[in-house]
């Protein structure tokens, strides 16, 4: 599921507006081939497409730039990026806690799990607590943000609902496939432009120097799955 709406939003830019829950069944894919089990690889379908959006070029790029400085920590470009979506900068902090659900200290947080929500009683009190603190603040970002970006933030809700239903809790390869897939549009768009020699140069070592950060959280991911497989 993440796979598939992150590259909706950061590739593609045609965006599935409304995927609560209900607008969403897996089935054994009819197509696919049977397993030595008898069983087909899932497929997961996608129901109701009533409310859809287009991003135009430069809200897709700066949507996937945003995301990509989320997961990395980049304070300078989640900055830069939000003021560029509608936030001002004034209340890209804000914006940032609304995507991400978590406060600006976790947000830039360089742990490789500084995105990830428990779900447990502690969360969801300091999720409320900042709700009514910042209502004002949160109300004029609303007010201020394009409509496109409100959608987005719908459906970053939808898919944030199901993932904590499936996972009880956000979880880390969500994030590490939000991560990749946001980088690999990112650097895509920048290597379609007609650069100099240097420019170039340039985008190639941040794709090594994504890849290598992707590594280390697929590498934490690992030993994440390893621990909890040994207290089973």
């Amino acid at each position: 599921m993440s796979q598939t709406f992150a590259e909706m939003m950061f590739k593609h830019g045609f965006v599935h507006c409304d995927p609560h829950a209900a607008n969403l069944i897996v089935r054994p894919d009819p197509s696919g081939k049977r397993n030595i089990y008898g069983k087909r690889k899932p497929q997961l379908v996608i129901l109701d497409h009533g409310l859809y959006k287009e991003l135009d070029f430069n809200t897709r790029f700066n949507y996937a730039s945003l995301w990509k400085a989320l997961v990395f920590s980049d304070a300078k470009a989640i900055k830069e990026h939000s003021e560029k979506l509608g936030a001002g900068d004034d209340l890209y902090v804000l914006f940032a806690g609304i995507l991400t659900m978590r406060p600006w200290k976790q947000v830039i947080d360089t742990s490789v799990d500084h995105l990830v929500i428990q779900g447990n009683k502690e969360d969801v009190s300091e999720l409320h607590m900042y709700a009514s603190q910042y209502f004002s603040e949160i109300s004029e970002l609303l007010r201020r943000l394009p409509r496109v970006i409100l959608l987005m933030l719908k459906t970053n809700d939808c898919l944030r609902s199901v993932n904590n239903e499936l996972m009880q809790g956000s979880s880390l390869e969500s994030f590490l496939i939000i991560g990749k897939v946001s980088s690999q549009a990112v650097l895509e768009a920048k290597r379609a432009e007609k650069k100099s020699l240097m420019k170039w140069l340039k985008v190639w070592l941040e794709g090594f120097s994504v890849e290598a950060r992707l590594w280390v959280m697929q590498f934490a991911l690992w030993i994440l799955q390893v621990r909890k497989s040994l207290t089973l």
